[in-house]
């Protein structure tokens, strides 16, 4: 009993000095960050992937600027503003794709080139929790707006039907590649997750995983019976113009 006592008090008095011992709270910082995206939208659910697809995406640049603001010894809020591009080329074979073809909607079927690109403006908002050693992890969730979007199909090799799996024509040679840009949307959103490691006091590398949770097409498109969604990933470095630091007690 004496010593359940003793344990007690020792622990009542490490809290109170604990209490009273201020603590080191992160900086708030304001900096600049560069990065790479790599990825594309891609059909969802998962199960209208075409059975063969190779899909090639392309290193671009992104350039922003974050601000990071504490509200624990261990938790902050991040918001960054970040200037993309999302570049992915993919062969593949298709089924049943409708195009507009004058005034009737046809489809096709068979193998085929795939251009997307799309120039975005993102806004995320998360959440860091701040690991021992400079570790970091955040999650949280981005808007972006496109302000420019390219979605074609070059058909290859295949058929052409009035109705889907409906054989009309063999494709001609010189068909035209269908275009989707105008059915592109003008905004996305979508969940983020990621780790970040400070390399020095003011240079930060992280990787992260970003997943859109809304069609990159406008509703009532006629084109595609499914969605496509954002899928990629993300190297960025980023260094803090301004730390400042945050004491509490």
């Amino acid at each position: 009993m004496k010593a359940i006592i003793v344990s007690i008090l020792l622990a009542a008095s490490l809290t109170l000095q604990a209490q009273e011992t201020p603590q080191q709270h992160p900086p708030v910082v304001a900096g600049i960050q560069i990065g790479t995206d790599i990825g594309g939208a891609i059909p969802f659910p998962f199960k209208h992937l075409p059975e063969r697809y190779n899909p090639y995406p392309h290193l671009t640049l992104s350039l922003g600027g974050r601000v990071g603001v504490p509200l624990t010894a261990t938790w902050s809020l991040g918001m960054e503003i970040t200037y993309k591009t999302i570049s992915l080329n993919a062969d593949a074979r298709v089924k049943n794709q409708k195009f507009q073809d004058g005034a009737a909607i046809q489809y096709f079927t068979g193998s085929a080139n795939m251009q997307q690109r799309f120039t975005i403006v993102e806004f995320p908002v998360y959440a860091k929790y701040n690991l021992p050693g400079g570790n970091r992890l955040l999650a949280g969730i981005y808007n972006g707006w496109t302000l420019d979007g390219l979605f074609r199909v070059e058909p290859l090799k295949g058929f052409t039907g009035a109705k889907a799996d409906w054989f009309d024509a063999v494709m001609d040679e010189n068909m035209d590649e269908m275009r989707f840009d105008d059915a592109t949307g003008s905004w996305d959103i979508g969940l983020l997750f990621g780790y970040e490691r400070q390399i020095f006091p003011r240079l930060d590398l992280g990787i992260r995983f970003s997943c859109g949770f809304k069609d990159i097409f406008k509703s009532g498109q006629k084109y595609f019976d499914y969605s496509m969604i954002h899928m990629r990933g993300s190297v960025v470095l980023a260094y803090d113009l301004v730390r400042v630091p945050v004491k509490t007690r």
